[in-house]
């Protein structure tokens, strides 16, 4: 049987330039699933990371991800981190649970392992063993949420960006309605000092407020009248364009003025060229990775809890794949075993202290 394989771009090796280029389409993700059908995959792209799991060799996924992202393979490789068998199974459990996050125990983790997961579920056929790792992972997950103090403390890109934009008492938040961009919102709103300016390209829905929220609604083309009330912009999009260019920044704020950007998008929102202009600085997404360190160290007890959840949950996992492959074969060939010979064959297999075992295991069902 081919083995489970990960090939990963992710925030430990590659540039926030580099994990752009493999911030895939929908359209594009639905490519890989087709062209990949027969290897089941699963495509998993977040801000910090593109992940492909399928099941066949390694160089299978490098090709891919290198000829979608415009990235020679000479220049992909080295930063690619890739697992397979075990290894990729545990990874994908360490990535659902927050362990793997910039951010340790950040909440949106997983939601888009169960959304990257029901897509490939939904668009192609996936294996009874596919369906068993992923639903295996968002379980191991769920227990680790349960049990440790992980997540108990919420905290992720999204708070910790609306903690920085919070020091300002006027923000406007540019995508509100995407998932990062709706959990930054609702930090916002919880700091009853700061007046929130919310705007998108097309407001697909009705925001509910709280009645003493400092919440407005301004429409689009007007960001640039509102940048002069604003101390911080805040942009989360998932568009190709940018949402704030510096040309058009600079004609519209005053001289001089203290204005900070904080760019949540990858690729990014906000054109580069704006820290030229006198007064304001940007903060990119890696840029909360140091201001993530304290809680990190904090929640490294609770990490140590996790991995034995995780060794649990992979050992039960690996169990239950193997019985599952092997069922088959035993209602096939069921009448040709006995009990005897199936037991003088591990005596000569396996070793004495797994012999052991297995005869304990036996001498207790006889009990």
């Amino acid at each position: 049987m081919t083995e489970f394989v990960c090939v990963s771009i992710n925030y430990k090796r590659c540039s926030e330039e580099i994990r752009s280029k493999a911030a895939f389409s929908e359209e594009d993700k639905l490519a890989v699933l087709e062209e990949l059908s027969p290897f089941e995959p699963v495509l998993l792209c977040t801000c910090n990371r593109t992940e492909l799991y399928y099941f066949g060799n390694t160089e299978i996924g490098a090709e891919i991800l290198s000829r979608l992202s415009g990235i020679s393979e000479s220049e992909l490789l080295p930063k690619l981190m890739i697992f397979s068998g075990r290894k990729a199974v545990n990874h994908l459990f360490r990535v659902t649970c927050g362990i793997d996050s910039m951010v340790v125990g950040e909440d949106e983790i997983l939601g888009q392992v169960k959304k990257a997961y029901t897509f490939s579920a939904e668009k192609i056929a996936l294996s009874a063993e596919t369906n068993m790792i992923f639903q295996a992972a968002v379980a191991a997950a769920k227990r680790i949420k349960t049990e440790t103090d992980l997540s108990k403390t919420s905290v992720s890109t999204a708070t910790l960006a609306a903690k920085t934009a919070a020091k300002h008492e006027s923000v406007m938040l540019i995508g509100a309605s995407g998932e990062i961009g709706g959990k930054v919102l609702k930090n916002l709103l919880s700091y009853k000092n700061v007046t929130v300016y919310i705007t998108e390209r097309s407001h697909r829905g009705k925001y509910l407020f709280p009645a003493d929220s400092k919440a407005v609604l301004i429409d689009y083309d007007k960001r640039y009248e509102f940048a002069e009330k604003c101390g911080c912009i805040v942009s989360a999009t998932s568009g190709p364009h940018f949402t704030i260019t510096a040309e058009k920044l600079k004609n519209n704020i005053p001289a001089g003025k203290q204005l900070t950007l904080i760019d949540l998008a990858v690729p990014r929102d906000i054109d580069t060229r704006t820290t030229k202009i006198e007064g304001v600085s940007l903060v990119g997404i890696d840029s909360f990775e140091q201001l993530a360190k304290h809680n990190n160290e904090v929640k490294l007890n609770s990490v140590e809890r996790a991995e034995e959840i995780i060794f649990q949950e992979t050992e039960a996992l690996e169990k239950q794949l193997s019985l599952h492959r092997f069922l088959p074969k035993l209602k096939e060939h069921g009448e040709e075993l006995s009990v005897e010979n199936i037991i003088y064959k591990m005596k000569t297999e396996l070793s004495a202290e797994a012999f052991s075992r297995v005869i304990d295991v036996i001498e207790g069902m006889m009990c």
